[in-house]
């Protein structure tokens, strides 16, 4: 909603601007306004604060500032759009208008909990090894034991952990890398139907381990890819990786890959225990971990890295899943490309 006689600069302003009546019906509304409150009021029309705020605390605090004829401020967290904002609200001398000024600080709070929540992953998952390690070594210390098969037992239990470590540090050096754009791909023409089918003899002996079936179906005639060998295989390991560890066993795991139109779509799928359809949109997400899974071993980074890593490529990556019956996992390729170095993409 505009008004001829507002400043045009009003539209350029961030913030969300509005002006109010005594009825407290909007006579003025900046873009940035209609943006965050997903306005599509036409000029002239009468609509009031409420019925586009559609917040109580944000009207209270309007109504206060009437009521008083005092500025008032606050910050609110709306219920229905779960945003966070910042609200001052002034009456403007001389008329019976209100002038409400709204920051949107939804962006800067979300990027916040994410700060949070992974410096406290970062503090979890280095927690179980290092204290671990610990433990193992005041044993040796205090009481060291007298047999040599106990002692090397104790010492590859380190190192397992002292792997477990590396891996994790890593992983987090690679992924920062590619969140940064400082990581590079080295991209060749290969087939991809060759590297589907080296990842599964590579990981066969876990198949087998667990009693589960492992297939491939790869379509004839497929064109070669301009990819970065490494990289993708990488990908696949991940995904083929969590399918075997999430199958129990009599399961099968089946790695597709076809043409679709101008990319190649592959895919692996599992007859695992699936993911629950609320986790599902997070599972790209660093440190995230469907919570039935919570204590293994993986560190949360694989699919983080491999969202990258594939976007990277110019192509995309998602998961269908269903409870109890099992999960797939899609990335696309496409098949036009040129070899040589390339920064990673941020997502």
């Amino acid at each position: 909603m505009s008004e001829p006689g507002f400043p045009y600069l009003l539209s350029l302003v961030e913030d969300g601007i509005f002006v109010l009546d005594r009825h407290r019906e909007v006579r003025y509304m900046n873009a940035a306004a209609a943006r965050i409150f997903d306005s599509h009021v036409e000029s002239g029309s009468s609509s009031t604060f409420i019925e586009i705020v559609r917040d109580y605390e944000c009207d209270a605090l309007v109504r206060k500032c009437q009521e008083t004829g005092s500025v008032q401020s606050a910050s609110v967290k709306t219920r229905g759009k779960n945003l966070y904002l910042d609200i001052m609200v002034s009456p403007d001398a001389g008329t019976q208008d209100l002038i409400v000024i709204i920051r949107d600080l939804t962006e800067k709070h979300h990027l916040e909990e994410i700060r949070r929540d992974f410096i406290s992953n970062v503090s979890h998952e280095f927690r179980t090894p290092i204290s671990s390690i610990r433990l193992i070594a005041e044993t040796l210390i205090n009481n060291p034991p007298r047999d040599r098969e106990t002692y090397n037992d104790f010492l590859n239990r380190i190192n397992t952990e002292a792997e477990r470590l590396t891996r994790m540090t890593d992983e987090l050096t690679d992924l920062s890398m590619m969140e940064h754009r400082e990581a590079v791909l080295s991209k060749n023409s290969l087939h991809i139907g060759d590297l589907v089918k080296q990842v599964a003899t590579r990981l066969q002996p876990q198949v087998d381990n667990k009693r589960l079936t492992m297939n491939t179906e790869i379509d004839g005639y497929l064109p070669a890819l301009v990819i970065d060998r490494y990289r993708i295989e990488q990908v696949l390991l991940n995904l083929a990786y969590n399918a075997v560890k999430f199958t129990p066993p009599g399961g099968s795991i089946t790695i597709s890959v076809k043409k679709k139109g101008g990319e190649i779509l592959v895919s692996v799928s599992d007859t695992g225990i699936g993911i629950p359809g609320e986790e599902l949109p997070r599972v790209f997400e660093r440190f995230y971990k469907v919570n039935r899974a919570r204590d293994d071993e993986g560190s949360g980074l694989g699919l983080a890295i491999s969202r990258h890593i594939i976007s990277a490529h110019g192509g995309k990556i998602w998961a269908e899943s269903e409870e109890g019956k099992g999960s797939v996992f899609f990335f696309t390729l496409p098949i036009s490309a040129q070899p040589g170095p390339e920064n990673l993409t941020e997502i």
